[in-house]
């Protein structure tokens, strides 16, 4: 984090000849001195007053310091008065070698850079020690005009600068003579251009950077600080690269054929196209599609200036001149999205990312998005009935349900995804296929403000208004909040406040913050155990089903929102929550059936498996808490299983003593289930 970077290095760490340099065109008499030099404040002073204004300082080493530390640049006299008084003070209090290495720590040097360290790696890609004399020298001559001797901006000044400092240092005799002809003659070599911020990690940098400028203000970019963070940079990258994957194949499926791909037909009108900005002139940006050029102009709402070339931009036809082979396109808004990763056992945020592009798109999904997590907010529901003393093969009603909501003019008719009746399902069933009829109903018999309070204590703080609407997920939430709402779920019942700072140090490191894992039992240990196991069956039967094959353990639920403008999924492996949204931000439809099984659960998926690469999984089930026990059931009934029984024999977790006695009777035919969105 910073305006101004700052590495701080021990005196006895900064090379002789950096050190030298500094001394030969700075200040030659440092080390005799009391602080001030008295001749060269005269003849400073002659100069001006010949000059008939102020052209040099006469300042030392040591009143430099005195102005970086405590003054402002401004020219004046009272000041220089000051500068100068605490010149003294300062070589009262402190050593010359102290005073050097404040200063040479301290000293502006161009670019951002604060300091030696600093300035070795911005301009040469290296330490101070590894410096030569050349660049020992360019560095010691930016002091005096940054900006005028920057050797990224200015290189022919900053090479007249360097041959200045070095003769300096010959005539004081650091160097020899031949030292000096040879580091004139060597040529400089300048570290290539770096990106302040990874793109990858540019989302979870700037949440860090906002939650640290609250609490430190301007010294967060101005003190040197060391910030240590919970990011995973593999799984950062993964996570941001699948986001980008599942967008692009998100657009193809809404009628925008992907870059580079084959044009088996001459474009028409209405035809969508991903392409890539060749030129940008203005506000308009052109590119190529297939053996067409393609024109499109930057419609008032976008700011133009974030568009590079080589970015991705989606347009329809509007146009086409078959006769130059010209296409007129018209800008598309693209699907966006954010993932979120934390760690199931300490609440660590291991990775984040709220869009595709943060140059292009700054606003964090993750954090700054309210979205309506739809079905996803389904467990917090069956979660509920768990803590009540209902069982996962209590029987639900999935039938038509009619009721006039508050301040609405109509009678509320929700449906299911399918547009079907299931009739009684067991609660597995309905979370499995997520059914809305029967969620609703359930919710109708245990009273909206208890899931509300559920709900708070897993951590989500948005408001909750106790509607039975409530059941579809009709609240709006952050994706970051509402991931790490189902830590509970993943760590048997335990909620780990999310943090994303390990430590903050200063430039000595002194350590000004630290945070350690900060946990507390939300929900019954039994609940969270019951609530993975029936998660863990819309992975393997129900909504997510694309994730079976991964070969780990693995629980979650899909969410989709009314005309398909939020897409989820929020799961977990053992020891990783991990959240997928993805939407548009004008919360318009993404296109047809983009639910959260087929938009948001295939970038689950490829994030998940780049995290399990490489690492000891199995899918076995987890052993249970104490006070739960493991019964075979029917699971079309929920009864004991015996002939008349007409599913499958399943595994499931009852709270001792609510486990069924009954096996299936003659006559307990129950109707299929069909998976919904």
């Amino acid at each position: 984090m910073y305006q101004e970077r700052i590495k701080p290095n021990p005196l006895k760490h900064i090379p002789a000849t950096l050190q030298q340099a500094f001394l030969a065109i700075e200040d030659s008499r440092f080390y005799d001195h009391p602080g001030v030099s008295y001749p060269d404040i005269v003849r400073a002073f002659i100069k001006n007053l010949s000059a008939g204004q102020f052209v040099q300082g006469g300042s030392t080493i040591t009143q430099q310091l005195a102005k970086v530390l405590f003054l402002t640049p401004e020219r004046k006299l009272k000041r220089k008065i000051r500068e100068a008084l605490l010149a003294l003070e300062i070589e009262r209090r402190f050593t010359k070698d102290e005073i050097l290495e404040f200063y040479m720590n301290q000293i502006y040097l161009g670019s951002g850079a604060y300091g030696v360290q600093a300035a070795a790696q911005i301009y040469f890609g290296k330490t101070v020690a590894q410096l030569t004399l050349a660049e020992s020298a360019m560095i010691a001559g930016l002091p005096k005009a940054p900006t005028r001797f920057n050797p990224k901006t200015n290189p022919e000044r900053a090479l007249l600068r360097r041959s200045l400092v070095i003769n300096r240092m010959r005539v004081s005799g650091f160097i020899t003579d031949e030292q000096a002809k040879t580091a004139r003659e060597e040529p400089f070599q300048l570290a290539p251009r770096v990106a302040n911020i990874a793109p990858e990690a540019a989302y979870f940098i700037e949440k860090t950077r906002i939650g640290l400028s609250r609490r430190f203000g301007q010294s967060l970019y101005k003190s040197g600080l060391q910030i240590h963070t919970t990011v995973d940079i593999g799984l950062q990258k993964i996570a941001h690269q699948a986001l980008t994957n599942g967008i692009g194949k998100i657009n193809q499926r809404r009628g925008f054929k992907e870059p580079g791909a084959e044009i088996k037909r001459p474009p028409r009108l209405g035809d969508g196209f991903q392409f890539h900005i060749l030129d940008i002139t203005g506000k308009m940006v052109s590119g190529i599609i297939g053996d067409y050029e393609a024109e499109m102009p930057v419609p008032g709402h976008i700011d133009a200036k974030r568009l590079r070339e080589g970015d991705l931009l989606l347009g329809r036809v509007i146009k086409v001149d078959r006769a130059v082979k010209k296409l007129f396109l018209e800008w598309q808004e693209t699907v966006q999205g954010a993932v979120i990763a934390f760690d199931a056992g300490t609440g660590a945020l291991r990775a984040l990312t709220g869009g595709t592009n943060f140059r292009r798109f700054p606003f964090n999904r993750a954090t700054q998005a309210r979205r309506q997590p739809g079905s996803s907010f389904k467990p917090i529901i069956m979660g509920t009935a768990l803590s009540q003393g209902y069982t996962p093969a209590h029987i639900l009603m999935d039938t038509p349900f009619v009721r006039r909501m508050p301040g609405t003019p109509k009678a509320w008719k929700p449906r299911n995804y399918t547009n079907k009746f299931y009739g009684p399902v067991t609660m597995r069933r309905a979370i499995e296929s997520s059914l809305n009829l029967a969620t609703i109903k359930l919710l109708d018999q245990m009273g909206p403000q208890k899931a509300i309070t559920f709900a708070h204590r897993l951590g989500i703080r948005s408001k909750m208004n106790p509607y039975l609407s409530l059941a579809l997920g009709s609240i709006e939430v952050t994706p970051y909040q509402f991931t790490a709402s189902y830590i509970p779920f993943a760590a048997r019942g335990v909620y780990a406040r999310p943090y994303e700072i390990t430590k903050v140090t200063d430039g000595r490191n002194r350590v000004l913050e630290e945070n350690i894992p900060t946990t507390h039992l939300a929900i019954a240990p039994e609940t969270a155990y019951q609530m993975t196991m029936l998660l863990r069956g819309v992975v393997t039967h129900g909504t997510g089903k694309k994730a079976r094959d991964i070969g780990a353990f693995l629980a979650g639920k899909t969410g989709t929102t009314n005309e398909y403008r939020d897409a989820w999924f929020i799961g977990f492996s053992e020891d990783l929550v991990l959240g997928v949204w993805v939407g548009r931000d004008d919360n318009k439809h993404m296109g047809y059936r983009a639910s959260g099984g087929s938009a948001a659960l295939p970038i689950w998926v490829e994030a998940m498996k780049g995290w399990l690469e490489g690492r000891e999984s199995e899918a076995r089930i987890p052993e249970p808490p104490p006070g739960i026990t493991l019964v075979q059931v029917d699971s079309r009934s929920g009864h004991l299983p015996s002939d008349w029984c007409e599913g499958e024999p399943i595994l499931e977790a009852f709270v001792e003593g609510t486990e069924p006695s009954e096996p299936c009777a003659r006559k307990s035919r129950l109707p299929a289930i069909l998976s919904g969105g």
